[in-house]
């Protein structure tokens, strides 16, 4: 799956990539008919489980349970409004299918679980190379994906792309762009699309809570990715759920926890993961072999495009068409901080820095190529990650973010002006979200030794004090161990039927059907 992130010109570097268990016939996996309504369940907290026919095709798998979660009626200008939150249930084909589902909850906050024809037909194959044997549980967060009403902001939207042929001024970007949201957010609060209390991640939480109780299951098995992970710690954390039972067992991937991220970290953050990425990197095969000095390297590449930036014609994937694109130092360190991420990228790190001190298009192309298209990509909601990652954490103050710029220097020009930030007019939470005490659940935590956003070190904090759960460190991973680690990955159903049993990652089998340890 996609993660990704942006530099936007508001100035901040935002992180960017899903009752009673059911019989093998179960009265919901059969083939609805076409009232695009087909059953509502209320609730006395005001959610609504509404089944209808899916709005796509699964051409090789028809087990496919559709529906809506509808949220609590909340009070707009334009009258009464409620979020409409689609749900799609992959039914396991497998001979023994176990009766606890996995509920999957992607990263963002602003990502979708992309209930589409092709995301559908992706996850049905995961389902297989997981080897889970569970049904799958996909279901849009508010603001995101198929989510109605989303959050959206069309003169955003053109404007990134619109300035991605100019190497205008820093000061500008934040400018107009914060300019643009601002407007945004202020028409979409008086549509009473958004309100501060329809959003964060105790508010999703509720959602996901309501939604465990409406479809015929005993036991979930949670599996959250980045910010999937805060939102699965959060809802098995609510007194309903514990009440119930319902969380059997927690896979932590690229750790989250609420007492971590928010403005005042991210220099660190930054930092420390740029700096630990090209020492690990630097004269390593598949990496930086040939480099003695990677930092240098880096710095070289960064001077050069900030003298002069470099003018790339680079293919859109999404329209038959190239777009012009600047690269100035600003882009190029965006681009290198999102390639960490995924470790099949990192080759193309060393050679993108090598491109813009030589002033090679072609090498630096394939950095900015996948940088650019993941950035202008649809499926992630911006205003969603905002306003959710802004409510979530205080805001703290502008003597704190100055303290950190001068603690971590190096980079201090990349991440943002104080003053630019969309936390300060958009909201923040009055306090932090509470530290949690170890829940009694079954819980595998994942993580990337080179992760740049979620760092190991977060995930290492948790497992020591959670004494329910195992730590998987792997050292050549960045984010998201489960989407870089085909063995881990197809090893997630082994935990899943033993959650309590000590966890080791094996090989798919092999021509003679066995399995090995992973290497």
């Amino acid at each position: 799956m996609k993660v990704w992130f942006l530099s936007l010109g508001a100035g901040a570097l935002l992180l960017v990539a899903v009752a009673i268990a059911g019989t093998e016939a179960g009265w919901w996996f059969s083939s609805p008919p076409d009232d695009p309504v087909l059953a509502e369940q209320p609730d006395p907290s005001g959610y609504q489980w509404r089944e209808r026919a899916c709005d796509f095709e699964a051409d090789w798998r028809t087990d496919v349970l559709c529906g809506d979660l509808l949220t609590p009626l909340y009070v707009t200008p334009e009258g009464p409004r409620r979020f409409r939150l689609p749900v799609a249930v992959l039914k396991s084909d497998a001979r023994q299918r176990r009766e606890d589902p996995i509920i999957y909850l992607p990263g963002g906050p602003g990502g979708s679980a992309e209930l589409t024809e092709e995301g559908i037909e992706f996850w049905q194959s995961w389902q297989l190379y997981t080897q889970s044997q569970r049904d799958l549980i996909l279901i849009d967060r508010r603001g995101v994906g198929k989510s109605d009403p989303a959050l959206t902001c069309p003169e955003y939207d053109r404007y990134s792309e619109a300035i991605l042929s100019e190497a205008i001024s820093e000061q500008q970007e934040n400018r107009e762009a914060g300019d643009i949201l601002q407007r945004c957010f202020e028409q979409l609060e008086a549509s009473g699309t958004f309100r501060s209390d329809q959003f964060g991640t105790i508010v999703s939480a509720r959602d996901l809570a309501a939604l465990m109780g409406f479809l015929p299951y005993e036991k979930y098995n949670l599996v959250g990715v980045s910010y999937g992970t805060r939102l699965a710690l959060a809802t098995a954390d609510l007194d309903t759920v514990r009440q119930a039972g319902w969380v059997r067992s927690l896979v932590l991937d690229s750790v989250y926890p609420p007492d971590q991220g928010g403005l005042i970290s991210w220099p660190g953050v930054v930092t420390h993961s740029v700096e630990r990425f090209l020492a690990w990197c630097e004269g390593r095969a598949g990496c930086a072999e040939s480099v003695a000095d990677l930092d240098a390297l880096l710095a070289e590449a960064l001077e050069s495009l900030a003298q002069e930036p470099m003018y790339l014609s680079i293919p859109s994937w999404s329209r038959d068409e190239s777009r012009s694109v600047a690269v100035d130092d600003r882009r190029l360190f965006t681009a290198m901080f999102g390639a960490i991420y995924d470790r099949y990228r990192w080759p193309d790190i060393v050679e993108g820095l090598r491109g813009a001190v030589e002033r090679d298009a072609e090498k630096l192309k394939p950095l900015i190529e996948v940088f650019i298209n993941q950035a202008l990509d649809g499926s992630f909601s911006y205003l969603t990650f905002m306003a959710v990652d802004c409510l979530d954490h205080t805001l703290g103050t502008e003597a704190e973010y100055v303290a950190q710029l001068a603690q971590y220097p190096q980079y201090r020009q990349y991440l943002g002006r104080w003053d630019s930030h969309v936390c300060r007019w958009l909201g923040t939470a009055e306090k932090p979200l509470p530290t949690l005490e170890p829940l009694p659940i079954p819980t595998l935590i994942m993580a990337g030794e080179q992760d740049p956003v979620t760092p190991a070190q977060w995930a290492r904090d948790l497992a020591q004090s959670w004494p329910s759960a195992q730590l998987y460190v792997a050292d050549n991973i960045g984010h998201s161990v489960l989407w870089s680690d085909t063995c881990a990955e197809s090893s997630l159903g082994a935990f899943l039927d033993n959650p309590k049993a000590q966890w080791t990652p094996m090989a798919p089998r092999g021509p003679k059907g066995k399995r090995e340890p992973c290497e």
